[in-house]
């Protein structure tokens, strides 16, 4: 009887085609069947002697045992609804970041040269040091040295004969053994440059760098940076990041809530305020703060934190946010005062100043403070008829701000770029407290259809000035923009509420934070109220209460100037 051999080939063999099936069986997906061969029988006159067999990876076969060709194959490009050849598999929510920013880092590694790898995965292994490996696809028979003849003519032509997708090579692969390492150049490009955009200058303590010395890395710290990079750089990914860090982050919290996940969720929380930040002026602040100040407190609260410079710095800036956002709609602090004062205490020692986290001086930072709670507390009055607001204390912060003056700093005069930085900080901050001035007199003392006194207008026209009068190279002037939007309010001539409309368009493109955008329909909603109704009968108040939504909606929506 003659020798058998089965060779596992996609449908059909290399010597004879099988017999053709019946047309209800062709409509089935294609597979690899097993099918009989008679090499011996059929092929004996046609054999070379010299005949040296080979297999897709290359490895040489025993002409002596091997009367055909065999290939090994992967199933992978036959399979019902395979992606296409060499197409890695499109993960979205760990996209890697395309690059169409046109700003962009000297020495830092191009974005494309992360896509240009083909379906980066991590790797569950533990490998030392973390060392990215590549995995190449088998070297053809070219690149082996073969002892001998080398492949004889029948052997090279069969095989150019057998179909191309045979011989697909398996694409390079690259392997990272954790998130961070794969996402490495965008993180380190976020620190020397993203991270310090909301900032008023450099400082050494930033409360929204990434920390590089974390291990192992929080997933949705991680992927909350990724997406506030992603928006600078227009990344279609960064929603997905977002979502992502979002369910992380909401898992993490409902597993353990020790001191050192409170850590890494402060991080966390603080990315993606700033995220929402980069996206309209209007969002659900609360939510953010309400978290950060419930893990505090579940861990002990700030008498038993451990305040760090960073810890600080994070509590210093939510402080802040939490103020701003309640300035504006007239509503309780979430942090305790309790929370601020304790920042205050380590003054002396602190690596950062409020100047330089939101561009606001320390003592006029805790006016800000005084101020946003009083204002809730006048409001709560101005809906109970039982409890009367006493007007003192405001009065006596007014008398305050109307003495309050820069003091320069011991190197203002050193030379000429310490004189210009100097200036640059006392414009700024007499912007703020003008700003502060206008507030008071609109939330404590104005009455609705009563007339607006010149010298509000005139403090109103010295806070456009002081914006001006800052640098255009640094953009200090940016973080003003509150007292910016009070001046803007108050003015009714249209050259100045258009350099106003000028620099808010200016912020918004140069920083990418499109708080600043969003601001400009806000002042035109109050300009045409203002047209319609009144100069004497409308202010802002009115039209930020109507973008707030009712206390009772499950999603507060609030108005930050950052």
């Amino acid at each position: 009887m003659p020798e058998k051999q089965l060779s596992w080939q996609p449908g059909f063999s290399l010597l004879r085609k099988p017999a053709k099936r019946p047309a209800s069986r062709r409509n089935r997906q294609q597979g690899f069947e097993f099918v009989e061969e008679h090499p011996q029988r059929e092929h004996r006159a046609k054999r070379s002697s010299s005949v040296t067999t080979y297999t897709h990876s290359g490895f040489l076969s025993d002409p002596s045992k091997e009367d055909s060709i065999i290939v090994a194959t992967h199933i992978a490009p036959f399979q019902s609804g395979a992606a296409e050849e060499n197409e890695p598999p499109f993960d979205p929510s760990l996209e890697t970041l395309n690059d169409e920013s046109s700003t962009r880092s000297e020495g830092l590694p191009d974005l494309e040269t992360i896509e240009g790898t083909n379906e980066p995965r991590l790797n569950s292994c533990n490998s030392e040091g973390q060392s990215t490996s590549f995995r190449l696809p088998e070297p053809t028979t070219s690149e082996h040295n073969f002892a001998g003849s080398g492949p004889s003519t029948a052997a090279v032509s069969a095989l150019t004969n057998i179909p191309l997708p045979l011989f697909t090579s398996i694409p390079p692969t690259i392997e990272y053994s954790s998130l961070t390492q794969r996402f490495r150049p965008i993180l380190n490009r976020y620190n020397m440059e993203f991270c310090t955009i909301p900032l008023t200058f450099q400082l050494r303590i930033n409360p929204f760098r990434y920390r590089t010395d974390v291990d192992p890395e929080p997933t949705f710290l991680v992927h909350a940076v990724m997406a506030l990079a992603g928006h600078h750089i227009n990344s279609t990914s960064t929603l997905s990041h977002r979502h992502t860090a979002l369910q992380l982050l909401r898992q993490s919290l409902n597993a353990s809530s020790d001191a050192e996940t409170m850590y890494y969720v402060l991080d966390t929380i603080i990315i993606l305020f700033s995220l929402d930040e980069t996206q309209s002026i209007l969002g659900n602040w609360s939510t953010h703060l309400m978290v950060a100040y419930g893990l505090i407190e579940t861990c002990g609260g700030i008498k038993t934190l451990a305040m760090s410079s960073r810890v600080e710095a994070q509590i210093g800036i939510l402080t802040w946010w939490d103020a701003i956002t309640s300035l504006l709609s007239r509503e309780d602090c979430v942090f305790p005062y309790a929370y601020f004062d304790a920042v205050l205490s380590n003054q002396h020692k602190r690596e950062w100043d409020f100047f330089g986290l939101c561009g606001c001086p320390t003592s006029l930072a805790k006016i800000v403070m005084k101020v946003a709670r009083l204002s809730a507390e006048r409001q709560k009055s101005s809906l109970t008829l039982d409890f009367a607001f006493d007007d003192t204390p405001i009065s006596e912060i007014e008398q305050l701000l109307e003495f309050w003056r820069h003091i320069p700093a011991a190197t203002a005069f050193q030379d000429e770029d310490c004189m210009h930085q100097d200036q640059d900080i006392m414009h700024c901050s007499e912007a703020w407290r003008n700003g502060l001035l206008l507030y008071i007199f609109r939330a404590f003392q104005w009455e609705p259809g009563s007339s607006v006194p010149v010298r509000i207008l005139y403090r109103a026209r010295v806070i456009v000035d002081h914006v001006v009068s800052c640098r255009d190279a640094n953009m200090i002037s940016r973080q003003a923009l509150l007292p910016l939007f009070f001046a803007g309010c108050e003015l009714r001539d249209r050259s100045t509420q258009s350099e106003i409309v000028k620099f808010c368009s200016i912020w918004d493109e140069r920083t990418r934070y499109h708080m600043f955008r969003s601001t400009i329909p806000l002042l035109e909603e109050v300009w045409a109220e203002q047209d319609a109704k009144g100069f004497e009968n409308v202010w802002w108040g009115q039209v930020v209460d109507k973008q707030h939504t009712p206390k009772a909606h499950p999603l507060k929506m609030r108005l930050c100037f950052g």
